[in-house]
């Protein structure tokens, strides 16, 4: 993460108001739009998303001819969102993947679409769908400086990519998607084991000539997006007994895998596969598919595990055509390499009165967690879910006084702004703002509970750091202006400099009430001197 000082300074505004877009993915299986608000500070606040079920490619197995009846459930979808957008004021960009871009008469969907709903759609390469949602992808998860293999199994289509540091090594988009070998392969219910091996051999075919070429970029770390990879995830976390609202940043190990491949497949049924918990109703007659060019996938490439990602072509729309909007001013839009620190602006945005209060504490905060090395014995990952609590423990304020520490936690661990963070990492920051104040941790809290026992100890020590900072700052006035803390025998002593013509004397009381914590933890006395400068 970068120095806190980077994520508060004010940075050069492209806009001088907010903009607002609509992106809309035309998606064989789905359409998806998603309305988001770009601020005059580069930050993203999502505004509402939507998912409908169109099967535009249905019906026709080499893709040559939509449909009418499909054509007319795109055109009406296409109408019930241009009616969202709308609503937000936005501006709209449409892209349109595998059905259109096959199809012989999808000019008479383009010509109805824009004549009917006023939306210009942009049917766009298999190559460039790869680019966009790995882009999309970018947003979501701290891989940029990874290399990475991308899979993204559609309805019509499977984009594999390679890409590093934002460029793209290598991709391909092939015809391998699951309502398309389902439409030629898979349609008869119960599926025969006949059909299932014909699918088999064919999706084997077509990996085959580009499974080679992937092999040579090794090592990477795997990384899955769209409809079958959030399926089986569910479905995985289903078995496993966990519930999770966001799936994005999950690791699936490869056995994991294996298990939810032989429940689907055994499932011969569509009838049977809905029993399946996890498993959308929606995806029921398509996952077979799906399942069977993911598992050929893994297989070829012995994978160990892949991650799941909730961002894909929708999100790298949004991207793109904000890298186009900033093509024209002075500014340039805010790297791929540091979402973490674009989630905690937008999240501390929530409550913008409390930058300079947050600004202080985490100079603070850090100043004494850095002295303390030997003490803690924690490292630069721990350090930066400190400088993360320190940031945001006052979001919650932005609902009322009241309890605030407990809205900080639910803000911060529902948030779909805290992009970057896995779902591990998210619970640990939440619980820090949750016991900057008040009581501390206590084994009865649930979500204290559920921690894993090193995870807890850890909770204890940061979470005793922040109590300090948020102490040392009780009047909001940047009275002490920094510390030095050192270890001595039997206990630590904190040498507070402040300024000379302030009276620090909340500042001390509201140390003190919160300094038990540490005490506590570390099994040593903490004690405060006073340095007027």
């Amino acid at each position: 993460m970068l120095p806190f000082s980077h994520i508060l300074r004010k940075p050069n505004q492209a806009f001088r108001t907010e903009k607002i877009l609509a992106a809309i993915d035309l998606g064989t299986n789905s359409f998806h739009i998603v309305v988001v608000k770009l601020r005059p500070d580069g930050t993203l606040e999502y505004l509402t998303k939507e998912k409908e079920s169109v099967r535009l490619g249905s019906g026709s197995s080499d893709y040559a001819v939509i449909k009418e009846d499909a054509m007319d459930r795109g055109i009406a979808c296409l109408k019930r969102f241009k009616t969202l957008a709308d609503t937000y004021k936005a501006e709209i960009r449409a892209v349109a993947t595998s059905a259109l871009r096959e199809a012989e008469n999808r000019q008479i969907f383009l010509d109805r679409a824009e004549k009917e709903t006023g939306i210009q759609i942009q049917v766009i390469s298999g190559n460039e769908e790869a680019r966009l949602i790995y882009l999309g992808i970018l947003q979501g998860l701290p891989v940029y400086e990874k290399r990475i293999l991308l899979i993204d199994i559609g309805g019509g289509s499977t984009e594999l990519l390679i890409g590093e540091k934002g460029e793209i090594l290598f991709s391909t988009s092939m015809k391998l998607g699951a309502i398309r070998l389902t439409e030629k392969y898979l349609k008869k219910d119960p599926v025969s084991a006949t059909d299932l091996q014909k699918c088999r051999i064919h999706i084997e075919s077509v990996l085959s000539a580009f499974l080679p070429q992937i092999e040579t970029w090794k090592p990477f770390v795997i990384v899955g997006s769209s409809g079958t990879i959030t399926s089986v995830a569910s479905m995985v976390l289903e078995k496993k007994g966990e519930k999770r609202e966001r799936l994005n940043g999950t690791e699936i190990p490869i056995d994991s895998f294996k298990d939810v491949r032989k429940q689907v497949l055994d499932a011969e049924s569509i009838k049977k596969r809905l029993k399946i918990p996890g498993l959308d109703a929606k995806r029921g007659d398509i996952i077979v598919g799906g399942i069977l060019v993911l598992d050929e996938v893994l297989q070829r490439i012995k994978a160990h595990s892949f991650t799941v990602s909730d961002f894909a072509l929708r999100e790298g729309i949004v991207y793109d055509t904000i890298e186009s909007w900033y093509r024209h001013t002075d500014t340039s839009l805010p790297r791929l390499d540091n979402i973490r620190d674009k989630a905690i602006k937008t999240v501390a945005n929530l409550y913008p009165q409390g930058k300079n209060h947050a600004e202080t504490v985490t100079k603070l905060t850090l100043q004494m967690f850095d002295d303390l090395k030997e003490l803690h014995g924690l490292g630069n990952l721990e350090r930066d879910y400190l400088e993360t609590a320190c940031y945001l423990h006052q979001v919650g304020l932005c609902i009322s006084h009241h309890n605030y520490h407990k809205h900080s936690y639910y803000i911060i661990k529902n948030s779909e702004a805290m992009v970057g963070f896995s779902n591990a990492e998210i619970e640990i920051i939440a619980l820090l703002a949750r016991y900057h104040r008040k009581g501390g941790p206590k084994g009865k809290h649930e979500e204290f509970k559920a921690l894993r026992p090193e995870d807890q100890l850890l909770v204890r020590k940061l979470a005793s750091f922040l109590r300090i900072g948020d102490g040392l700052d009780r009047s909001e006035k940047s009275i002490i202006e920094r510390l030095d803390t050192v270890l001595e025998k039997g206990k630590v002593d904190c040498r507070l400099y402040y300024k000379k013509e302030k009276d620090p004397n909340l500042e001390i009381w509201s140390v003190s009430e919160k300094k038990d914590l540490f005490e506590e933890t570390f099994g040593l006395k903490l004690e405060f001197h006073l340095h007027p400068v």
